[in-house]
């Protein structure tokens, strides 16, 4: 170790130390009528006697200042309700079950005929489909919603050809999620 990293190390201890004591004398709050600088305190279970003036303790007043600092709010503002915003997942909502079996090839079959039918059919919004394995099961899944009472009438209008459809929740791609306003009918 060199002579600067040495006196580098030993000048900030110093200065630690230094920044550390504190400047204001402890008082005693509950008389202060009858206080008296020159009172001792001493330890009476040890056989050494401690004692110690009144000024000679000092602690900082610093974390009293902000303890007992409080922010008052106008009146105005005191009116204006903050609403906590929700987070909302746009890849979460719901989907329209067709067909869950373990047959692969009758899932793409009815996959192929519902984009068939919907092609000729329904009117307002085309859905895609999506086939995937979720064990032990392959599932066919329509259309992408966020609202579940879209979902449930556009299922009404599935129903009609494919009987075992229902709502179930997944997660959309948030791209071909329908307007709010988009309304379904059968041609």
């Amino acid at each position: 170790m060199n002579f600067k990293t040495s006196f580098l190390i030993i000048s900030s201890f110093l200065l630690f130390g230094w920044s550390c004591s504190s400047s204001q004398p402890v008082t005693n709050s509950l008389d202060n009528s009858s206080s008296n600088n020159n009172e001792t305190y001493s330890n009476t279970n040890s056989s050494v006697d401690n004692t110690v003036n009144e000024s000679e303790l000092y602690i900082s007043s610093l974390s009293d200042l902000y303890s007992s600092q409080q922010n008052e709010i106008p009146e105005v503002f005191e009116k204006i309700k903050t609403y906590k915003e929700q987070e909302f997942d746009v890849s979460k909502g719901y989907r329209i079950q067709i067909y869950s079996g373990e047959s692969v090839a009758e899932a793409d079959t009815i996959a192929a005929k519902f984009r068939g039918w919907i092609n000729n059919s329904i009117v307002g919004y085309q859905a895609e489909t999506y086939t995937f394995f979720k064990s032990p099961h392959y599932r066919v899944h329509v259309g992408d919603f966020h609202n579940r009472e879209q979902a449930l009438n556009y299922s009404r209008l599935v129903k009609r050809e494919f009987k075992d459809a229902w709502v179930v929740y997944d997660t959309v791609d948030p791209f071909m999620v329908p307007a709010d306003t988009v309304t379904f009918s059968i041609r």
